[in-house]
This record gives C-alpha cells, sequence and structure tokens, in this order.
C-alpha cells in the first residue's frame, strides 16, 4: 500500500467515525494538562471575525509546528465550537479554562506530511456555520483542535488554540440599554527600553537594533501607526482612538534619527536605522496632530517600584512629568493630568504622581482600589481602571504571556473583541452598565501586523455598525466611569495580558538605590565650568533616566530587571571614568627626601569638577596633606603632590582620585619610585648608630689606659 493511500484510507476512517459519533467525541486521547504541546498551532486567519447575517461559512488558515522531540504522523485538525457566553464571569473563566466544546464540529482535516522537530505545515478548516451550531447571536469559544501519534506513541491531541468568535443577530443593538460606548487607548511603545549609553555630545548607544526593524515598513511600530492612520476617513471610529505614547520611546527615536550607535559584542557599530526613524516620527507627528494623546511613564516604568528606590529627587515625579518632551518632539501636548500606568500603584506613587500634576491615573482593574489618597495633592486624583475582561481577551497579544511560543497576537485581538461584543450585549446580562463605556485598552506591548490591527478596527466598526456599540471619545468615556464593569464577580485574570505586573525583585531596588546614591555625589562635586556654560544636571539627569528604564514594566523577569540594573551602574561608571589621574610611566627617581611626586590629572567632562587625590599602598613614603583639587573643563593639567621619602630603594605607590564624597573617579594609577636619599628616621638612626659607637670607643680606650696605669703603679 503507498503512503497516499494510506493516507486516504485514515480520513475515510475519520469521515465515519464522525458519522456515527456525537459532534464534539474527541478522537485521541487529549494531552495531559499542564504538558507543553507537542505541536504549536498559530492561527494565520479567520473569516469572518464576526459573523453576520449574510455569513454563511467559517474559515480558519493555521500553521502547524512540531514542537517536540519527536516526529509526529497521522496529524488531523477541526474546528469545535462550545456553548455561547453569557455573564462576564463565564467569559473570564473561559479565556483563562476553555470549556468543552461540543455543541459543534467541522469535519477533520489532515496535513499530508509528516513533521519531523521544527518542521511546519499550513491547514485551512472551512465549515458552514449551521454545522457547528453558529445560528443565535452570542459570543462563542472557538477551539482549533489538532490531533497526531509521535513516533513511538499514540493518537493524542498535541496541540490546540482556543479563541472567541462572535455571532451577531439580524436585529440591530442588541442591547435593551443603549449601545455601550466604546473609547480605545492606542498604545505607542516599545517592547522593552533599548539605550544602554548617553554620552554628553556623543551618539546615543543602544543595546541592539531591533528598533530599526519595528520602525521600517513592515514592523512593530510602523504597523501601529500606519494602521491607525488607514482608519482616519472614519471620523467617529478614529475619533475614538486615543494615542498612548512613552516619552522614553520618542527620545530614542530621536536619538537615532540624528545617528546613533549599537554596541555588539566587539564594540560600538553604526546603527541602521536613521532614516527609518525620521520617516517614522514624520508619520507619527502627523497621525496625532490635533488628536487625543496621552503619556505613559517615562520607559513604561512601574511607580511603586520607582517610589521604593531611595534617591534625593522624585524619581515618580521624574517618570511621570514628561509632557515637555512629548511637546518637543511630536510638536503638542498630551491631554493634560492624564496617565496610564501599569504595575502596582502604591500610595508613595499616587502622591508622587498627584504632586507631578497626573490627576487623572488610567491603570489594572487590580490597582481599583489602591491606598487611601490621604496626601492633599492625591485628594482629588482618579483613578480610572480600564475593562478587566477585554484585557484578559488581549493576553495573548502580549510578549509578557507566559510560555513565549504560545503568543499569539491575531488570537489576542481576536478575543478582545469578543470581550467587547459580550459588553455589547451581545449576551444575556453581559452589556454594560447603562451610562457606563468600555475602556479597551491593549497590552503596552502588543505585537500586532497592519492587516492584524486593520482587522480588529474593522470588527469594532461592525460592532459599531450593528448597534452594539457607539464609539465614544476618551474623554467621554472617562467621565462616564469607563471600568470594570462585572469585574467583580470574574475569577482570577488570565496570564500575561494588561494586568498589574511583577515588581522588580529587592536587590535590584538595592542596586538602583546604590546609582542614585552615586550620581547625587558626582553632581555635588561638579559645577558650570564658565568657558563651557553646560549645566551639571544634563550630565546626571541620563543616570536618573536609566533607573527609572531598569524599573519597566517591560521587561519580563528578575533577570533583565538585574540586567537594566546592572546597565545603569554601567553609565554612572563610564560617566565618573571621564576624571582619571595617570602617572609616568617609567620609575621616578627621588631626588632628595623632600622631592615631590609628578602626576596628571584630566577631566573630559564639559563641566567643572572637583577631586580628591590620594596616595595608597606607600609604606616608604609619607604623603603631605593635598587639598581638593578644581579641575576646568575639558583640561588636563600636571600637578606635583608633597611627600616624604621614609627609606631608600624601590618601591611602588597607588594614587587614585575621588570625589570630595568618596566617589571613586577613573582608575587608579600605579607609580614607581626610586629613592637613594636617606629620609629624616634614617638619619636619626644613623646619628644614634654614631654616638653609640662613639661612646663605645670611649669607654675601651679609657679601660686601657686604666688597665696600663694599674701595671705601671
Amino acid at each position: 500500500m503507498t503512503k497516499r493511500s494510506a493516507f486516504v484510507l485514515a480520513l475515510l476512517f475519520l469521515a465515519v467515525q464522525s458519522l456515527f459519533a456525537a459532534p464534539g467525541a474527541p478522537r485521541a486521547q487529549a494531552q495531559t494538562a499542564g504538558t507543553d504541546p507537542v505541536l504549536r498551532v498559530r492561527v494565520e486567519s479567520m473569516s469572518p471575525r464576526l459573523a453576520g447575517p449574510d455569513d454563511t461559512e467559517l474559515t480558519v488558515d493555521a500553521v502547524v509546528t512540531n514542537v517536540g522531540d519527536r516526529p509526529v504522523s497521522d496529524i488531523v485538525a477541526r474546528a469545535q465550537v462550545g456553548q455561547p457566553q453569557s455573564t462576564p464571569a463565564q467569559l473570564a473563566q473561559t479565556l483563562a479554562e476553555p470549556p468543552p466544546s461540543e455543541s459543534g464540529a467541522s469535519p477533520w482535516v489532515g496535513v499530508p506530511e509528516r513533521l519531523g522537530q521544527g518542521e511546519s505545515a499550513r491547514l485551512t478548516i472551512t465549515a458552514p456555520l449551521a454545522q457547528l451550531g453558529l445560528t443565535e447571536p452570542g459570543v462563542y469559544p472557538l477551539l482549533i483542535n489538532v490531533n497526531g501519534t509521535p513516533a513511538n506513541g499514540s493518537a493524542a491531541r498535541l496541540g490546540a488554540v482556543n479563541l472567541l468568535l462572535p455571532v451577531l443577530g439580524d436585529a440591530q443593538g442588541q442591547s435593551t440599554d443603549g449601545p455601550a460606548g466604546v473609547s480605545v487607548l492606542w498604545p505607542i511603545a516599545p517592547r522593552e527600553p533599548k539605550v544602554v549609553g548617553t554620552p554628553h555630545g556623543g551618539r546615543t548607544v543602544l543595546a541592539d537594533d531591533a528598533l530599526a526593524t519595528s520602525l521600517a515598513p513592515g514592523g512593530r511600530l510602523h504597523a501601529l501607526v500606519a494602521a491607525a492612520e488607514s482608519r482616519r476617513g472614519d471620523t467617529e471610529l478614529f475619533g475614538s482612538l486615543c494615542f498612548a505614547v512613552d516619552p522614553d520611546l520618542l527620545d530614542t527615536v530621536d536619538a537615532m534619527s540624528r545617528g546613533y550607535a549599537v554596541r555588539t559584542d566587539s564594540g560600538t557599530v553604526t546603527g541602521r536605522g536613521t532614516e527609518s526613524a525620521r520617516r517614522w516620527l514624520d508619520d507619527l507627528r502627523a497621525l496625532v496632530a490635533n488628536h487625543c494623546v496621552v503619556a505613559l511613564p517615562y520607559a513604561d516604568a512601574d511607580l511603586g517600584a520607582l517610589a521604593e528606590v531611595d534617591s534625593d529627587i522624585d524619581l515618580v515625579r521624574e517618570a511621570v512629568a514628561s509632557s515637555a518632551t512629548i511637546l518637543n518632539v511630536l510638536n503638542l501636548e498630551p491631554r493634560r493630568g492624564t496617565l496610564w500606568a501599569r504595575g502596582e500603584l502604591s500610595d508613595a506613587a499616587l502622591e508622587a504622581a498627584a504632586g507631578a500634576g497626573a490627576t487623572t491615573v488610567i491603570t489594572s482593574p487590580d490597582n481599583a482600589g489602591t491606598g487611601d489618597q490621604s496626601d492633599t495633592s492625591a485628594q482629588d486624583q482618579r483613578l480610572v481602571p480600564y475593562d478587566p475582561l477585554v484585557a484578559d481577551g488581549f493576553a495573548l497579544a502580549s510578549a509578557r504571556y507566559p510560555g513565549g511560543g504560545s503568543v499569539q497576537p491575531a488570537v489576542g485581538a481576536q478575543n478582545a473583541v469578543g470581550a467587547v461584543a459580550l459588553r455589547g450585549g451581545l449576551g444575556a446580562g453581559a452589556a454594560a452598565e447603562p451610562g457606563q463605556s468600555v475602556l479597551l485598552a491593549p497590552p503596552h506591548d502588543w505585537t500586532l501586523t497592519q492587516d492584524e490591527l486593520s482587522a480588529m478596527l474593522d470588527s469594532l466598526g461592525r460592532l459599531h455598525g450593528a448597534g452594539l456599540t457607539r464609539p465614544v471619545p476618551l474623554e467621554d468615556a472617562l467621565n462616564t466611569g469607563a471600568g470594570a464593569q462585572g469585574g467583580a464577580e470574574a475569577p482570577a485574570p488570565a496570564p500575561g495580558g494588561n494586568r498589574a505586573t511583577s515588581a522588580p525583585p529587592d536587590d535590584v531596588i538595592d542596586t538602583l538605590s546604590e546609582v542614585e546614591s552615586t550620581a547625587a555625589d558626582l553632581r555635588n562635586a561638579m559645577s558650570v565650568d564658565p568657558t563651557r556654560q553646560v549645566e551639571p544636571v544634563s550630565l546626571i539627569q541620563p543616570l536618573h533616566n536609566a533607573v527609572i528604564r531598569a524599573t519597566s514594566t517591560a521587561w519580563r523577569g528578575a533577570g533583565d530587571y538585574r540586567d537594566a540594573a546592572a546597565a545603569a551602574a554601567g553609565q554612572v561608571r563610564q560617566l565618573s571614568g571621564k576624571v582619571s589621574v595617570s602617572t609616568p610611566s617609567q620609575p621616578v627617581s627621588l631626588a632628595s627626601e623632600s622631592s615631590p611626586l609628578p602626576v596628571t590629572l584630566s577631566n573630559d567632562l564639559p563641566v567643572s569638577v572637583t577631586v580628591r587625590i590620594t596616595l595608597n599602598n606607600s609604606p616608604g613614603l609619607r604623603p603631605a596633606q593635598i587639598d581638593d583639587t578644581p579641575l576646568a573643563a575639558h583640561s588636563r593639567v600636571s600637578r606635583l603632590l608633597p611627600a616624604e621619602t621614609l627609606r631608600s630603594g624601590r618601591f611602588m605607590v597607588n594614587v587614585s582620585l575621588a570625589t570630595p564624597g568618596g566617589t571613586t573617579l577613573g582608575h587608579t594609577s600605579r607609580m614607581e619610585l626610586t629613592s637613594s636619599e636617606f629620609g629624616e628616621v634614617m638619619v636619626v638612626l644613623t646619628a644614634t648608630a654614631g654616638v653609640a659607637l662613639v661612646l663605645l670607643a670611649g669607654r675601651r680606650i679609657y679601660r686601657r689606659v686604666r688597665t696600663r696605669g694599674e701595671e705601671r703603679g
């Protein structure tokens, strides 16, 4: 029997089995819960995204990849549908733990190829909506079920994807309370901060050149701008969008547009994204002109963690007060007093944010009851939670979703649209409360292609057209109590998504506190040089920014946080290394016991710096008191250090620089000394020995004279 004949017989057997079995009956034993999938299933497209009265057939295109350790054969797949969801709690549970899908199923389709490790194959599932049981309005759970037989194993479910499919009815305006208002936050932020060096007057240094790809056509950040721009003609839908911008991203891309460097294992190289950065900034300026813009904290920082860092400045205020950056780069001022913050918000963080002018904080529903806000400046502050159900739907669109390979942006966007449909009344008892709006807030790091973003906006447009929802600007959503409708009854959130994130470890907070302490000491040692007119704060601010970046909620674990904290500490060392001391390369011969020691002091900073010189490891030397020395900007001066030689011979002396507060500057230099002169101690010892010798010689002479006199007498 040929391979193709065997495959045809297998399909015939499955078809017969499906005729005599219940629609949802499993073909093979399901994988043990909690085990890693052998086959990764990625949904590439689905049509329709919302099934309407005119739609008769569902088509799903997917890619199946063998991520196990054995080849897999006899791969078949089908779509299965569960019962429509009727409450927010039920849908939240479905997103966390999908229910059985037994209401309808499509025929099995096979993958002819036997997939080895890492190999992929495409499959297309097509089925009439009626066969799937999708005949009544509602939000249905849809399972893409993939079975197969691993080598030396038995047939089993080896991979699956769960998503939501809204089905619209004939009647317009499903909710008896009127369509729910929907406002969309559109985050424009990097997956993670990239800056690792900001030398004054030099090129910004990035950790890698991933941003260049993201800003270019086809890239993630380019898609976010292009997809939104393509909907400008739909004035109502476009008006419901409010762009949430990370000021650190703007600073970084602005620096890239002027030329930048990228750190590599062999040193720094010139970045390749300068032109892409310029074009993207121009496109972003055109997109947001005269439109709603809100600020994210600088570098999407965790304000609660920042409040724990010991610093002589208010780091939370630094992270929040970023309107100037947005104004300078985008030529517009963001919505005054509005901030969208991730992470846990402590009382201290909220008070500091209120002091910086943040009167409205859009945040995770987890933070809705945070703090007593007893501080006077925080009493008028509003915490506005976005919709938790929609946020859980977006979970698979975030790189923070556990498992890495499980991230499915298209599925995440589809599930979010399903949650919005449920809020719009496509399910009994699930509509938003009268007078409230749904605030749709994707993950800050959402990763969708331009086609996927466009499909999501098209789906929202269809919900608006069906009368289930109506687009409203952010201002209206904030004023009508957008937030966690029905969220109190929902179970624990789905993993990943846009909920409050994990905080940096305690050791990272300690490291950042040390960085801030060192930055403060360096600032105290600096002053404006009259010839340069550079403010010391311009050198210290990048260190504060590095600390803020190290608390970014974009980091995915303790290792990332520690790497970012190490990068901040490295910037401190780089700055302090600009002031140094050097010594002669040849041994220094001391002509006398009081000969001074020659050193050269260098200051490569554009500000004056006061330094303290220290001589260490010098048992043969007695250093004199050395006054603190001011060094002019970009100067190189020679200095003779007073010291007293205590012995002759050859010995080493360490010379180091520090600020008056004790921060080490540059590296310690070693000086080799040779001395042939007697020091003061040697003179005293020699004189004492000479006197003793004279006394002993005199005593001996006296005894001899006395002895001879006695012999004569």
